[in-house]
């Protein structure tokens, strides 16, 4: 029995992994943007996106903070596997931003290669 349960338990992990392999990340744009609450060195934020996939498993973001412009680009994690429905959905990406001083900051948050929405932000002032 402790045979099977060991076998059982690796075949689990190793199905997990596969799985994981066909994951598909993208950019994807901000249609809109709310804050949620600011402090002296972090902003929350929520970046939406009005035509999202029911297939996304999540989103997540990166920044970059360039003196007192902060870019910001969403992405999707998709199971490639799957043949996933032409849908569009509402999907929200909470933003938790850290900044290294107080003050003015730009935020500009990725739509396209050649667009973006951006705002303006004082924080601990």
């Amino acid at each position: 029995m402790k045979i099977f349960s060991i076998l059982l338990l690796v075949t689990t992990l190793s199905a997990c992994s596969l799985f994981e392999e066909d994951d598909i990340t993208h950019p994807i744009p901000v249609d809109s943007i709310s804050v949620n609450n600011t402090s002296s060195l972090t902003a929350d934020i929520t970046a939406s996106n009005f035509c999202g996939s029911m297939c996304w498993k999540k989103t997540y973001f990166e920044k970059t903070i360039n003196g007192n412009n902060v870019y910001i680009k969403t992405f999707a994690v998709v199971d490639g596997s799957k043949t996933c429905p032409d849908v569009c959905v509402y999907a929200e990406t909470p933003l938790l931003i850290s900044l290294p001083f107080a003050g003015s900051y730009t935020f500009h948050f990725w739509r396209s290669d050649s667009s973006s929405i951006d705002t303006t932000l004082i924080l601990g002032m």
